[in-house]
């Protein structure tokens, strides 16, 4: 019986001493490294594969938990004008077509009730026929999907 005891006290002391080895973190992951993280990550990410053996990507943490970035208020006022300066920041977790997905059912803030009557009157000005209208005929962009761009 004490066999088993002390077999099992040098199991557990070992891998006590494996897992302390395998979780020494870099310098650079001091306390502050969780709001500098996103921005390493995007610049070096071999570097974070170098530990995380693992691919780890932004989704396994921020399904749950929105980049700071990621305000109330940024969502109602910033996140369009971001998405223009810099669409592949953006793709890094959303996939293609997300404007589409969310303003399918949300109108942009800009487009109030009543901007396209009387019967669309602000879009048949320039577009006809109206239902062949997408967002990108409005919304140039080079990140546009081509079966958007018209």
């Amino acid at each position: 019986m004490k066999h088993i005891i002390l077999v099992a006290m040098l199991v557990l002391t070992t891998s006590g001493i494996a897992i302390a080895v395998s979780s020494d973190k870099p310098a650079s992951h001091d306390t502050s490294w969780i709001q500098r993280h996103g921005n390493a990550s995007r610049v070096a990410n071999q570097e974070c594969l170098e530990c995380h053996v693992e691919q780890v990507s932004c989704i396994q943490c921020h399904q749950d938990t929105q980049p700071r970035s990621h305000t109330s208020g940024w969502v109602k006022k910033g996140h369009g004008l971001e998405a223009r300066w810099d669409r592949s920041s953006c793709q890094t977790c959303h996939r293609e077509d997300s404007c589409i997905q969310c303003h399918q059912e949300t109108p942009p803030a800009n487009h109030r009730p009543g901007w396209q009557e009387p019967i669309n009157r602000h879009c048949n000005s320039c577009h006809y026929p109206v239902q062949e209208t997408t967002c990108f005929t409005c919304h140039k962009t080079a990140h546009a999907p081509n079966e958007y761009a018209k």
